[in-house]
């Protein structure tokens, strides 16, 4: 008798340790593949020398944050760290640009390759006191994988023509089960040009501009919470645009949540497509 129960006791104890569903099979490959939020891959960098012939030690760094990376120049000034500033340029082998901005801002991350990253900087300690100012160039050879897209983004039609009203659709999908089905879809044209966004949607609306009790809303700017993105369903708001005689472009963005959402700095930001204005 003792051999079957310890038989049927194993048994069960195996049932209930292995689950008998999970995520699909993508998304654990997903998750699997996708590098970890804080990696870091670093260069020396160049040197940069003040008054009275003292110098500044740099590096280049890029560091990885879910589907964006930093690029930023630690620095030592002799005796201590210093204070950065400064902007970069990023390109590949080619020659292409893929990315350029402020140091220690962050951009879509590329995907893997050597680039070269041309910065412009200025280096600053209090004590003992020191300033100085220089650009130089290094290579640098990221590995991690690109991330696949959480969210992307579509709209149609693609331009607008001043004088008309033009409806567009723009469709929200989510890719995968990261994140929750929240996501605030955020579109601005051109101030001054009299460009007007609306919808009949009740998940947007253009934001107010002053404080209680005003009720002025800015017209060339449009807020959607969006809140049942799922994977699998696409979410679709229609928006009427109107324009007078001057052109306007309209960009879009979103924001959304990623694992770990009770954390401070794990939202994302996902760049939409800019919707161009042709002239008649």
């Amino acid at each position: 008798m003792r051999p079957k129960r310890f038989v049927r006791t194993f048994a069960l104890a195996a049932l209930v340790a292995t689950p008998l569903w999970g995520p699909p099979p993508a998304v654990e490959a997903l998750e699997a593949a996708a590098p970890q939020a804080g990696e870091q891959r670093c260069v020396d960098g160049g040197a940069l020398t003040g008054a009275g012939g003292r110098s500044a030690r740099t590096r280049l760094c890029a560091s990885l944050d879910n589907a964006f990376v930093t690029l930023s120049t630690p620095t030592w000034c002799e005796h201590s760290a210093c204070d950065v500033s400064g902007t970069y340029r990023m390109t590949a082998r080619d020659g292409r640009e893929v990315a350029s901005g402020s140091l220690g801002t962050r951009t879509e991350y590329p995907g893997p390759g050597t680039y070269k990253v041309t910065v412009a900087m200025r280096a600053r300690s209090a004590t003992p006191a020191f300033d100085a100012r220089g650009g130089w160039t290094r290579t640098i050879t990221l590995a991690w994988p690109k991330p696949a897209p959480v969210h992307t983004i579509t709209v149609t039609p693609a331009t607008i023509r001043p004088g008309r009203a033009t409806t567009l659709t723009y469709t929200v999908t989510r890719h995968d089960l990261r994140g929750d089905s929240n996501a605030r879809l955020g579109l601005i044209g051109q101030e001054g040009t009299g460009l007007r966004l609306s919808s009949s949607d009740r998940q947007c609306t253009n934001p107010l501009t002053k404080a209680y009790p005003s009720e002025e809303r800015r017209p060339h700017v449009l807020d959607c919470a969006l809140v049942g993105v799922q994977p699998g369903r696409p979410t679709k708001v229609k928006v009427m645009v109107r324009l007078g005689a001057h052109c306007s472009t309209i960009i879009s963005k979103m924001g959304y949540w990623l694992p770990n959402g009770q954390e401070t700095y794990t939202g994302g930001m996902l760049k939409g497509p800019v919707v161009a204005c042709a002239k008649n």
